[in-house]
């Protein structure tokens, strides 16, 4: 890591080092971060009310991991390696269906499970009683305001939402496992998802990037990500005096959540962060969730899920588009300062970028990646 310390204070005042430039884009690094952080956090592998009846399932994949992910017969979410235990087969080669007669059948031998992972039938093999211990290979696996998380540490003691960024609490007033998917969004970024985080976490590059967000929120063009960053700045985190949600038209599109506070409508937006893969963005009206998957050192894939109420979906002149627009035009923008960063931090010369003092978060954010590390 470059040394700083010669460097006039007079001229770069507070600057400190951010990450070694290598670990964006380093293969090895890349292993190194799925084994000791994606194959250890919570990860959220999508909402609840995505599988509607016992069977139904649908494929999440970490890294090199293809998990499945269903409903057994009373309706609970169950999560197991898509992987028979028999020559280790892959069980399921569609993202989403449904499994026949509440079975999950290996294509190749046919051996069976229940939809607990029990193994159920091999063809050929009577099963004895040792044959429990044959069953599918299970996934930690827990629900929160009606999204899906997995653990593949099953050893891990961590609880889900510890990593959360401020903790569930915070979105105890909106009726989040009450709201419905309304509309997905998917792509690939050509990036590290470590950048991906560092972009979301300032906002040092608003006043320039994202004009039409500045405009909703004052905070945002003074080029402070939250009003935690500068104790003493005069602007408040929230939106400005006329502006009801994140619009293209700064007005809401539904009527607002019940039981939100006075202070909750008047922000305009609430965020939790869980890492490594999730932001939570609520919103007096909708909330917008976004969920990362690293792909390889230098490709990351972003999934963007706006939930709405039930209520506003059944009417007829519900219009969700200005709240999708809005944040794809927002994504769209910070996808091409993400990929611009990424190209340039590959510069042979480039050994380390620096942080100024508004981006403070994502200092926070590198302490915590290199704890990660280090364990």
């Amino acid at each position: 890591m470059t040394d700083i310390s010669n460097i006039e204070s007079s001229t770069l005042p507070r600057l400190q080092p951010s990450l070694p430039a290598e670990l964006y884009s380093d293969p090895a690094v890349y292993q190194e971060e799925l084994t000791k952080i994606w194959y250890q956090q919570w990860i959220y592998a999508g909402r609840v009310d995505g599988l509607s009846r016992p069977g139904d399932y649908r494929l999440t994949t970490i890294g090199n991991q293809t998990i499945i992910i269903t409903l057994n017969r009373e309706g609970q979410v169950r999560a197991f390696y898509n992987t028979c235990r028999h020559r280790g087969a892959e069980l399921c080669q569609a993202q989403q269906g449904h499994f026949k007669q509440d079975r999950i059948t290996c294509p190749y031998h046919r051996w069976s499970y229940s939809l607990e992972g029990a193994l159920l039938n091999t063809p050929n093999l009577e099963i004895s009683n040792d044959h429990h211990h044959f069953g599918l290979y299970p996934v930690k696996c827990q629900s929160w305001g009606g999204n899906i998380y997995i653990n593949l540490d099953s050893s891990s003691p961590l609880k889900l939402g510890e990593t959360a960024d401020p903790d569930f609490t915070v979105l105890d007033n909106w009726p989040l496992e009450q709201l419905k998917l309304g509309h997905t969004h998917q792509f690939e970024l050509a990036c590290n998802w470590k950048i991906f985080w560092e972009n979301y976490l300032e906002c040092y590059h608003c006043p320039g990037i994202h004009p039409d967000l500045c405009k909703l929120v004052p905070l945002y063009k003074a080029a402070l990500a939250t009003d935690r960053i500068d104790p003493g700045a005069e602007l408040a985190d929230a939106v400005a005096s006329g502006i009801e949600s994140w619009t293209t038209t700064g007005k809401a599109i539904s009527l607002p959540f019940e039981g939100l506070s006075t202070e909750q409508a008047n922000a305009g937006h609430t965020f939790m962060e869980l890492y490594p893969n999730q932001y939570i963005v609520a919103h007096s009206d909708y909330v917008r969730q976004v969920s990362i998957s690293p792909l390889s050192a230098e490709r990351t894939r972003v999934t963007t899920e706006w939930l709405f109420s039930a209520e506003a979906m059944k009417d007829p002149d519900f219009d969700p588009a200005p709240a999708i627009d809005f944040s794809k035009q927002v994504l769209a923008e910070d996808s091409w300062v993400n990929e611009l960063n990424q190209r340039g931090v590959t510069a042979l010369p480039h050994q380390n970028g620096y942080l100024v003092p508004v981006e403070a978060d994502v200092g926070l954010f590198h302490e915590m990646y290199s704890n990660w590390m280090s364990q």
